[in-house]
């Protein structure tokens, strides 16, 4: 098992490395070791060294940006909408339901194409707004006399976006760091197995904090009946948004190529001029 990685020299683009007794000597470009999740084996120094050989590109940023906005969009839209229910093959779900899951599709995105950092990061967005989101609400009720309908509305959601805030910390957190963890032991499992596995705890961690803090309510078998209903529906829709988060990965691959290849390109003329 890899315990450490050395970091022995950098020349010609690789990265030259052994493990902690020196049994083998390996080379790789700084974006194969990020992306196999090998990088955190190394020292903090030489993590630092390995990110800042593969720097964020201009089109990374606006990759980073549109799933971020969709992450956060998503849960503008489906935590209000929660409360309500609907009834979908047999179930009672939350009237978000076909929404909220975009959330743990978007992180894995991110996770695929980027790094754990940044979806770890998105996700602190994501709690942030939400707390955000409460404390402004509790303050306009505190501070002026809000009356019906809107007190109706918007009362509920100081309590509502304060639970989701606890629960993207610990569900979708646990989602990243699972994803991360699959890839450094499993590097070489395809995508949808890490997606499944991490959606699949994830979204039990979710399930049972939101609907145990939401219903506030001793453990019953209708508790009980509702978290299963409620996990068994994400995750079989998680496993249906498989394709969708291949194409985004395929998506991103070819949008990065051709970027790099205008960049080669400008180069080269440049150079002849």
């Amino acid at each position: 098992m890899t315990r450490s990685l050395n970091l022995l020299k950098v020349e010609n683009g690789l990265i030259y490395y052994t493990n902690e007794d020196n049994d083998y000597v390996l080379s790789s470009p700084a974006r194969g070791l990020i992306n196999k999740g090998l990088v955190v084996f190394f020292k903090k120094e030489h993590r630092d060294l390995i990110h800042a050989m593969d720097p964020i590109t201009k089109f990374d940023i606006k990759w980073y940006g549109f799933l971020t906005a969709l992450y956060l969009a998503s849960l503008l839209v489906a935590i209000p909408m929660s409360p309500h229910s609907v009834e979908i093959f047999g179930t009672w779900q939350p009237a978000g339901i076909l929404i909220f899951p975009l959330t743990f599709l978007v992180l894995d995105t991110i996770n695929a194409t980027l790094r754990y950092e940044y979806a770890k990061s998105t996700t602190y967005f994501g709690a942030g707004m939400c707390a955000l989101a409460s404390g402004l609400i509790a303050v306009t009720f505190f501070t002026f006399d809000i009356k019906s309908p809107y007190k109706e509305v918007f009362e509920p959601l100081i309590y509502l976006y304060l639970i989701n805030s606890l629960c993207i910390l610990a569900a979708d957190q646990a989602n990243n760091f699972i994803f991360r963890k699959l890839s450094m032991k499993l590097h070489k499992a395809p995508i949808w197995a890490r997606s499944i596995i991490s959606s699949t705890i994830g979204q039990a961690l979710y399930t049972v904090i939101w609907i145990g803090l939401f219903f506030n309510s001793s453990t019953s078998l209708t508790l009980l009946q509702k978290i299963a209903d409620n996990y068994l529906f994400k995750v079989g829709y998680a496993v249906a948004l498989i394709p969708v988060l291949y194409a985004l990965v395929f998506t991103y691959n070819i949008l990065k190529a051709k970027k790099q290849n205008d960049a080669s390109e400008l180069d080269e003329n440049s150079n002849y001029a």
